[in-house]
């Protein structure tokens, strides 16, 4: 069974992960961003964008 992403959300306890506009990582992930683009305009690590994709890629 898929994950909704509130629930992939609310899973979350980091409060980087709390800084972060969720919607605007998937936008810019689906548009083929790249981890530095990414990192760049959102303001947080590129490894902690690489965790993010993997994690989604993981989970859905």
């Amino acid at each position: 069974m898929k994950k909704n992403i509130h629930d992939f959300i609310a899973g979350r306890r980091t409060s980087r992960f709390a800084d972060v506009d969720f919607h605007d990582f998937i936008e810019m992930n689906e548009k083929g961003l790249s981890n530095e683009e990414i990192s760049n305009e959102l303001g947080i690590p590129k490894d902690y964008v690489n965790k993010l994709r993997n994690d989604l890629q993981k989970d859905y």
